[in-house]
């Protein structure tokens, strides 16, 4: 038994050393964290095994030993082990109130220098895939006078999986406003390993990656966007446009693009088909809640400027990756928010 602990805690130890540095260094990876916490658990049960194995020996520090000269003396001296306990905390209290070095270790790791293109899910939305061919997507706002928004995704049955996603709003006038939901595999990188191939990620999704910039400030070439930035007058956060009552307006979007699907006109072995953008106006006092989102353009050759193509001439397979893309708002129930007539 002891023999097998030992070799399996070494090979756990190897487990979380690698992945560690992995998830150090390297964009988020959802395999890399699997594996990550499958080896914690697996150390965790093998660290228990090894106490009990040699229980004996965690004892002894603590026992005494009669000698001929009746003095008797720890094996472990007691300031020995508080200066082990006293480190210990020491370094964790470090950690915990971010102070160096632990500061410094942390700027040097992937999220520290990439925090310009990470973009993280608002903590207002959460999603899911209700199936295979399918994501669901909600915004619940805490204020209880403020609309709460939902999306529904229905691809292909026909797809082996989902495309590339992004969903974000904006004005009337194109700015945006916020981002609801990006893939994960998007979120953490401008140059990724987009099925087998390293792509730039406006090249995957230009409509939005471009829309982002005024949010960022970071343009797609990952250099600072000087003209990019916020209006006197304009909110990068959704909930002001959510109001009922106040005429608001709003685009809602989704912008998917599939992989290595190329045609006679999209002739790229790797993006093929450029990334087809969806839309829907929304009204916040209508009195529909609903509203389906229809192929409005394309993002071919929108890389670097972010233009919206309106011609949708020589487009075939992608045009049947959505089935039905459908928003809801959900209004307020509360009887002093309802709608005038």
């Amino acid at each position: 038994m002891r023999h097998v602990v030992n070799f399996g805690l070494f090979f756990t130890f190897l487990t979380l050393a690698v992945t560690g540095v992995m998830a150090f260094s390297l964009p988020f990876s959802l395999t890399t964290t699997r594996v990550h916490v499958g080896a914690g658990v697996a150390m965790l049960a093998l660290v228990v095994l090894h106490v009990l194995v040699r229980l004996s020996y965690f004892q002894k520090p603590f026992r005494f030993k009669k000698k001929a000269s009746a003095k008797r003396k720890p094996i472990l001296s007691g300031s020995s082990v508080l200066l082990i306990v006293m480190a210990w905390g020491g370094l964790l209290a470090l950690a915990m109130a971010a102070l160096p070095p632990f500061t410094w270790l942390m700027d040097q790791g992937y999220e520290a220098r990439h925090r310009a293109e990470i973009v993280r899910a608002s903590s207002l939305v959460g999603f899911g895939e209700p199936s295979k061919h399918s994501v669901l997507i909600n915004r619940i706002t805490e204020d209880p006078t403020t609309c709460d928004l939902s999306l529904y995704l229905s691809f292909s049955r026909d797809l082996k999986e989902l495309p590339a996603i992004a969903v974000w709003a904006e004005t009337t006038t194109g700015a945006m406003i916020e981002t609801l939901y990006l893939q994960d595999e998007l979120a953490f990188a401008e140059d990724l390993d987009w099925h087998g191939a390293l792509t730039q990620r406006n090249h995957i999704l230009p409509l939005w990656r471009n829309r982002y910039t005024m949010i960022s400030g970071v343009g797609p070439d990952g250099e600072a966007d000087t003209v990019s930035g916020a209006t006197d007058t304009h909110s990068f956060a959704l909930d002001p446009y959510l109001v009922p009552g106040e005429n608001q307006k709003i685009i809602i979007c989704v912008e998917i693009n599939a992989p290595q699907d190329p045609n006679e006109k999209w002739t790229d072995s790797q993006i093929g088909q450029p990334s087809l953008l969806y839309t829907a106006y929304l009204q916040i006092d209508n009195e529909n809640p609903y509203a389906i989102l229809e192929l409005t353009g394309h993002g071919g050759d929108a890389e670097n400027n972010g233009n919206i193509q309106y011609d949708l001439e020589g487009f075939s397979s992608a045009k049947e990756l959505a089935d039905l893309f459908l928003v809801k708002i959900e209004k307020p129930s509360t009887p002093n928010t309802e709608l005038s007539p």
